[in-house]
């Protein structure tokens, strides 16, 4: 029997239609709106619209009914309070039944009646402080969509222990697991974000290409890096319009330099979440080309680590092996009915 899996972000939704028992998709559709619409128009009206377009469109082009429809699993910000159904995060230590227990089932008539679960994110345990919140404001941490990433790597890749799962994006994630696949906490910077606005915003922009690394180049990735730690990060950057008027450098060059100096900060929370604990593996997702630059990155200052870079295939199923896991667990053990 066929499944919808709906894993809605900041500015996009991805709508796939998968075979549950092969773990197969078999349609996609992509679709321009997030949750940044919601909060730019003040209403989730055109999200939920959109997202209700989407199914209808897949259903159709498949020639399929909603009957034929066992579940629809949605993840990611469509389940905050700027998505469609918001549901409290889970705090941590969270086990995969934890996100199982508290996915919230909804039957509505934009999406056909069908039995919608909304998987809720996950949220850092923070201990009491007897100052101020400052004090401790570096525990606090959230995600959304992460965990099924997470849960669907982690199927797929078996690693063995306590690990740490980097995903970068727009914001950038390190989910740290558990010996029993326990979610214990999890981290975020705005790394991505911060490589888009200071390309898009600064004098810079001239020095590099929109499209920025065309492919990795670990050398001048490790010398960005290196700027960044001697000089400093805003020094670091202003080096991308030097280096465009006075030498040779390629634009992949200068974009590989650039984003060794903004991942500094990233790398540096990685180092430093690393020094408070220790870990058998490191597993790293995302997209390229984010994903080699933290790959190239990690590697070089430490290779003690056990360090598996994720294949595209397996980046591109990792919501989709998350999200099927998430509903099967959620039917077989029958957890609507308790």
């Amino acid at each position: 029997m066929a499944i919808i899996l709906i894993d809605s972000g900041t500015t996009n939704s991805r709508i796939r239609l998968v075979d549950e028992k092969h773990i197969k998709v078999l349609d996609v559709i992509k679709l321009e709106i997030g949750v940044r619409n919601t909060a730019i128009e003040g209403s989730n009206n055109r999200l939920k619209q959109e997202i209700a377009n989407g199914i209808n469109d897949l259903l159709d082009n498949n020639s399929l009914s909603s009957h034929q429809i066992k579940y629809i699993v949605a993840t990611g910000m469509i389940t905050s309070n700027l998505g469609i159904y918001e549901v409290p995060h889970v705090e941590a230590p969270a086990s995969l039944d934890s996100f199982v227990e508290s996915v919230q089932r909804v039957e509505t008539k934009e999406f056909f009646n069908i039995p919608c679960l909304y998987v809720p994110g996950m949220k850092n345990k923070v201990t009491d402080s007897l100052e101020d919140e400052l004090s401790v404001i570096n525990q606090y941490d959230v995600m959304r969509g992460e965990e099924v990433e997470t849960y669907g790597l982690l199927k797929q890749l078996k690693p063995i222990g306590k690990g740490l799962m980097v995903l970068p994006g727009s914001h950038t994630k390190f989910v740290l697991v558990g010996e029993n696949k326990e979610l214990l906490s999890c981290r975020s910077t705005l790394g991505g974000e911060m490589l888009k606005a200071v390309r898009d915003q600064t004098i810079i922009s001239d020095s590099l290409d929109e499209g920025l690394i065309e492919s990795v180049d670990p050398s001048y990735l490790v010398k960005g890096y290196n700027a960044a730690r001697e000089v400093g990060v805003t020094r670091s950057l202003y080096h991308i319009r030097l280096l465009q008027l006075f030498s040779e450098l390629s634009a992949n060059e200068r974009a590989n330099y650039y984003a060794g100096s903004v991942l500094y900060y990233d790398i540096e929370a990685l180092m430093q979440m690393l020094k408070e604990e220790q870990v058998e593996w490191i597993v790293i997702g995302g997209s390229d080309p984010l994903r080699g630059a933290f790959y190239h990155l990690i590697t070089h200052f430490n290779q003690s680590w056990k360090i598996i870079n994720s294949t595209d295939e397996q980046v591109e199923l990792a919501t989709v092996y998350g999200a099927q896991e998430i509903g099967e667990t959620y039917f077989v053990e029958g957890v609507d009915s308790k």
